[in-house]
């Protein structure tokens, strides 16, 4: 089983969605923290791990960490922290692609309370994958600024 950790780098993190500029991040070693400050209950704002659109694949410069070696299921493991005293919650999405598409889209939803979170899970690699990206949306509920912190992100790929 080959393990592979990336630290979450704010060069790492993309805003992403309509109102993308409705967040706000910052890097202190190796923790990315983003700040949601939604305007309306209405926004759509994400943040993706790696480049471009949801449906490619990243970039040439993010393709060493994006890449997943052949197995049946990959685990995920993170931690993420709630820096308030409010729950937390979002979809986590896990998107896997070939050189040119994105073949698998799954959804996990998370509710985070505040303190750690220990994130785990398990997800069957699609024929043909070779990539991946993460991408978390802010679900809202209140439109009072809400700060995460990002811990590092553990990939298995296990047989």
């Amino acid at each position: 089983m080959a393990v592979k950790r990336i630290r979450p780098a704010i060069y790492h993190y993309y805003p992403r969605g309509y109102q993308k500029d409705h967040l706000r991040m910052r890097e202190e070693g190796y923790k990315t923290e983003v700040t949601f400050m939604p305007e309306s209950e209405s926004d759509s704002i994400y943040v993706q791990l790696f480049d471009l659109k949801f449906e490619i694949p990243p970039s040439q410069m993010f393709l060493p960490d994006a890449q997943m070696d052949p197995c049946q299921t990959i685990g995920l493991d993170t931690h993420i922290h709630v820096l308030s005293d409010k729950t937390v919650k979002l979809e986590m999405y896990f998107m896997q692609y070939t050189k040119k598409e994105r073949v698998s889209n799954k959804r996990f939803k998370l509710t985070l309370n505040p303190g750690d979170n220990h994130i785990e899970e398990s997800i069957p690699q699609v024929e043909g994958a070779e990539y991946f990206k993460l991408s978390y949306k802010y679900v809202i509920e209140t439109t009072e600024p809400q700060t995460i912190r990002l811990d590092d992100l553990y990939l298995s790929f296990e047989e």
